[in-house]
């Protein structure tokens, strides 16, 4: 046990070095390190590997390692050292762990690009959760998703070009035509399939210089949310209409955690490959939404309050607002007032359909944080 423990004390001192080099930047430094650091606590898990007695040492060790195998895109590596922890008799907490980095590893597997060659202004989305199958997902929770992402796309474009938020109308004739949307034939073990954005007479040469900047800022921002990164969204999308927008349709596209457990995207070349992916479920997506302002100081604090019923009124004549109307069962009616850029592309859609919806009231007034369909 000697040799073991000096292995793993070797592991963790270089982990925590490669820690210190991630945070200073130096992510060639970091991955060197972090493999050193799988190298030995690797030797330590497979040294305990025959002896089930030695729980819970072996299963942490072997934890421990897959956990920096994943670190360092080891995936196969990962897998295997994972099944052999599981293979043992580890405490059930730990055992828990284990699982979960094994839908990781699962989920990483997914989100990797087999056989497929990504150009620019190609991207794959990838669908994973009890609605998904062997290369087939419900409809629903595909066909939405697709229509949600095809507009933030082109919200994204507008904002580029300088435009002035569209609250109403049709889409520029020409922007349709510079970012229409291709979808490649679906591939097996998640639910994947390669969206292509160009003419449909460019397709031999896919992707323009607006497509390829559209999607990768449209993965920025996901990412920003993703980490909660709220402050950093706002110094990109600076226009509150088309921030609010932003947000409400990726809330869309978030996983509900059930149906669908993850919504990941990809892009780049095979060398280069990058990932980003939503895993948040809309109920905890909520709650880290910042859309309003905050509201001055008051002798009584907002509340968050939640209402469900059936949208009956939609009023977007206001230039800095809209307002609607929710009918609750028992015939109580709300009004809230929407923030500039929700109106069209999240709330119109769900017109004299039952909805819920996460208020913030501040006084008599309630302003929308969220709404989806019941």
């Amino acid at each position: 046990m000697r040799r073991v423990n000096e292995l793993h004390n070797e592991a963790m001192t270089l982990a925590d070095l490669a820690e210190q080099a991630k945070r200073t930047g130096q992510l060639d430094r970091y991955l060197e390190l972090t493999r050193e650091a799988l190298q030995k606590e690797s030797e330590a898990a497979w040294t305990l590997a025959g002896d089930s007695s030695l729980e819970p040492s072996r299963s942490v060790l072997f934890r421990s390692a897959a956990t920096l195998a994943i670190e360092c895109k080891e995936i196969r590596t990962a897998e295997q050292l994972i099944a052999s922890a599981l293979s043992g008799n580890p405490p059930s907490e730990i055992a828990e762990e284990l699982r979960n980095l094994l839908e990781d590893v699962y989920f990483q597997r997914h989100l990797r690009i087999r056989g497929v060659s990504l150009a620019p202004g190609d991207f794959q989305m990838m669908l994973e959760g009890n609605a998904v199958g062997f290369g087939i997902a419900r409809s629903d929770a595909f066909v939405q998703r697709v229509k949600d992402l095809e507009t933030i796309l082109y919200r994204t474009a507008e904002r580029r070009l300088g435009m002035e938020f569209r609250e109403a109308g049709r889409r520029r004739k020409d922007l349709v035509q510079s970012l229409e949307l291709y979808l490649s034939v679906p591939r097996a073990a998640s639910f994947a399939v390669t969206l292509r954005l160009g003419k449909s007479d460019q397709l031999s040469l896919p992707g323009t210089d607006l497509s390829e900047a559209t999607m990768n800022d449209v993965l920025d921002g996901i990412a920003m949310i993703n980490a909660n990164d709220f402050d950093s969204l706002q110094q990109v999308i600076t226009d509150e209409s088309y921030r609010n927008n932003f947000i409400g349709l990726v809330e869309r596209l978030a996983p509900d955690g059930i149906d669908i457990k993850t919504v990941g995207f990809t892009s780049g070349a095979e060398t280069d490959i990058r990932v980003v992916a939503l895993v948040t479920p809309k109920k905890e997506f909520r709650k880290r939404i910042r859309r309003v302002p905050d509201p001055p100081k008051l002798d009584k604090e907002p509340e968050n309050i939640e209402i469900q019923g059936i949208l009956l009124e939609a009023d977007a004549t206001n230039q800095n607002e809209g307002i609607i109307e929710v009918v609750e069962s028992g015939g109580t009616t709300h009004k809230i007032f929407v923030p500039r850029g929700l109106m069209s592309d999240i709330v119109k859609p769900m017109f004299e359909e039952e909805v819920v919806v996460l208020a913030l009231r501040t006084g008599g007034r309630l302003d929308l944080r969220s709404i989806d369909l019941v």
